[in-house]
């Protein structure tokens, strides 16, 4: 069988518990919009973990509440779909959670946590195990194309790795150095391309080449007075442009449901993230966007 999932924490975890618990052949990382769009060629003999559901699949595990995709889900697919703090908890619980795979509960609580940014300050200025891991593999962070990296990942946790030793294997040493260093280029980016429109912090990056390297949630650290966030920039090979949504993690007051907005712009999410592909007239998409975020608080 086929796993196709997304290449963050919650995709790893996902791909590290199904493979123990399927026959897995191969893994497919692809952004949720081309299961959306109709680009992606899903079979019969696919699971899906973490992006929308595809009517050919054999399996669907996700816990996006809100998004866009032409097909709903009939009663009784094979998997699990519902509320929870990442997609990888409601694989843990279909294959028997701590009774059956405790070892990997720390795992799944810090990936818990992530998905959701359930975060402290300390997390955001001196990440650790998990959570350090997760910045790693975050396509937000601007380190790029990573499918050997994160196979290699998948590999390690299946094999029962502790997390000390697989963050001080050399390919997960090269980019927490990378992170480290670029850690004041990139404060300097956010700073130089960020605007604050009443409660929303925009950070456009669609004209900056490349695109600064460093953690997503610290911008709520440098923007406390916010609520919600909008980074813009290009998405997967420059196809369209994306508008990534969040919830402030330390000033935990919007009440916009952020994943419901981003479905009916034609995207997808959970109340607290979203991220909505900026197709036609990309401008004017966002000031709309801002004006719901604004509007609600």
């Amino acid at each position: 069988m086929r796993l196709v999932t997304r290449a963050d924490l919650d995709g790893l975890t996902c791909a590290a518990l199904i493979s123990i618990n399927e026959t897995i052949d191969s893994i497919e990382l692809i952004h949720p919009q081309d299961i959306t769009d109709g680009h992606a060629e899903i079979g019969p003999e696919d699971i899906l973990a973490n992006v929308p559901y595809h009517t050919a699949c054999a399996m669907w595990f996700d816990h996006h509440q809100h998004t866009a995709t032409p097909a709903a889900p009939p009663k009784g697919v094979k998997g699990a779909f519902g509320q929870a703090p990442s997609a990888a908890r409601l694989v843990y619980e279909y294959y028997g959670g701590e009774e059956t795979m405790p070892q990997y509960a720390e795992l799944v609580r810090e990936t818990d946590r992530l998905d959701s940014a359930n975060l402290t300050v300390e997390d955001i200025d001196d990440p650790r195990g998990y959570i350090l891991l997760g910045f790693t593999l975050d396509g937000r962070t601007g380190l790029g194309a990573f499918r050997n990296y994160f196979l290699a990942l998948v590999d390690l946790l299946v094999k029962g790795i502790g997390i000390e030793a697989i963050l001080d294997t050399p390919e997960v040493r090269i980019r927490r150095e990378v992170l480290e260093e670029q850690d004041a280029t990139f404060r300097k980016a956010l700073e130089e391309h960020s605007r604050v429109v009443e409660n929303v912090v925009v950070t456009d990056f669609r004209h900056v080449e490349p695109v600064p390297v460093g953690n997503r949630f610290l911008i709520y650290a440098l923007f406390p007075e916010v609520n919600v966030s909008v980074r813009l920039q290009w998405g997967p090979e420059k196809r369209f442009q994306v508008a990534t949504l969040g919830h402030s993690i330390l000033n935990r007051t919007c009440t916009t449901d952020v994943g419901e907005l981003a479905a009916r712009y034609g995207g997808g999410g959970h109340r607290g993230a979203g991220s909505i592909p900026l197709m036609e007239e990309p401008d004017q998409q966002v000031q709309m966007i801002l004006a719901e975020l604004t509007r609600n608080g």
